[in-house]
């Protein structure tokens, strides 16, 4: 009798640990209905955001860190996403009489696949609403003007240099395109 009561301790263990496996089987197919509808709102948001950084990228303004690296890791989850659901689909295909697997195995790794990449899904949908996706530029501290270089007036160049450098010359004329003066000293 007490043989037969270790037996029947033994069900619930094995029943609940065998549960939580069978649980990914059973429910792939509604698992992947709710993965590829993940999969839709997280490429809204994406393709949102997306539009939002390239709007500001045009305004001179910098896509910021966070939001770089979240479109990157979107970018790859997208593709890691399609083989999963391929794989599910094509494991959907294979059942006996549309509901039990042929390979029980294949469609518990495939299963657990679609489970982890939903929360992984609804993780970056949920990191996805930012309020700024840009930052101004700083703007440089000295503006640069382009200046074509002086041809041929290098020698009337050296000489202004002089004079205005010599204090005995106290009044200077020169002729020409612009104004130059050298204040009396």
């Amino acid at each position: 009798m007490e043989f037969l009561s270790s037996i029947v301790g033994l069900i619930p263990c094995f029943y609940d640990h065998t549960s939580k496996h069978t649980v990914y089987i059973r429910d792939l197919k509604q698992n992947l209905q709710a993965l590829r509808k993940e999969m839709a709102e997280l490429n809204n948001l994406y393709e949102d955001v997306k539009a939002r950084v390239e709007g500001a990228e045009q305004r001179q303004m910098m896509r910021r860190k966070e939001v770089g690296g979240w479109i990157c890791e979107v970018e790859v989850m997208v593709t890691e996403v399609q083989e999963i659901l391929q794989k599910g689909d094509q494991e959907i295909q294979k059942r006996c009489l549309g509901c039990c697997p042929r390979n029980c195995w294949s469609s518990y790794k495939i299963g657990k696949a679609v489970s982890e990449k939903l929360v992984a899904v609804s993780g970056q949908i949920g990191k996805g609403h930012f309020d700024v996706v840009a930052e101004m530029l700083p703007r440089p501290l000295v503006d640069e003007l382009p200046m074509e270089e002086t041809v041929g007036s290098e020698l009337a160049y050296g000489r202004i240099c002089g004079f205005l450098k010599d204090p005995q010359v106290g009044i200077m004329g020169l002729y020409g395109m612009g104004v130059w003066a050298k204040p009396p000293s």
